[in-house]
């Protein structure tokens, strides 16, 4: 053989190891491309997904000053309900309670040991109650 054709061989050698080397670079090219794709659309979705639950925090914080609101309204109106003016007002009209003239008000008092009894009575529930 010649000079050149061992040229030539080493040329169609050399070629077949790029070529060897490129047969493996394209699949492994692919397989990023692929991978790029799918970090991407990922990516989106959990943007879409976090704008979704920040939309959904603000609607139910919307939601919680309604409801806060109402409470204090609530409130606002038990207070007046119980206010002690329509309390009476109502005893008056509803049940026809009246408050009673001095003549017709007396005073009960407790004799000496009714009084003595209920003080010992008291005493010893107490006594019941601290030992337990």
């Amino acid at each position: 053989m010649s000079a050149s054709g061992n040229k030539a061989r080493n040329s169609v050698l050399k070629a077949d190891e790029n070529q060897k080397g490129i047969d493996w670079q394209l699949p492994v090219l692919l397989l990023l491309f692929v991978l790029v794709i799918v970090v991407a659309v990922k990516t989106v979705v959990n943007r879409h997904q976090s704008r979704t639950l920040f939309m959904e925090l603000q609607s139910l914080e919307k939601q919680r000053d309604k409801l806060v609101a109402q409470w204090s309204r609530l409130k606002l109106e038990q207070g007046t309900l119980l206010n002690q003016v329509r309390v009476e007002r109502q005893a008056r009209r509803d049940l026809g309670m009246q408050i009673p003239k001095p003549s017709e008000i007396k005073i009960v008092r407790e004799s000496l040991k009714l009084k003595e009894k209920s003080i010992k009575r008291n005493h010893a529930a107490t006594e019941v109650v601290l030992s337990d």
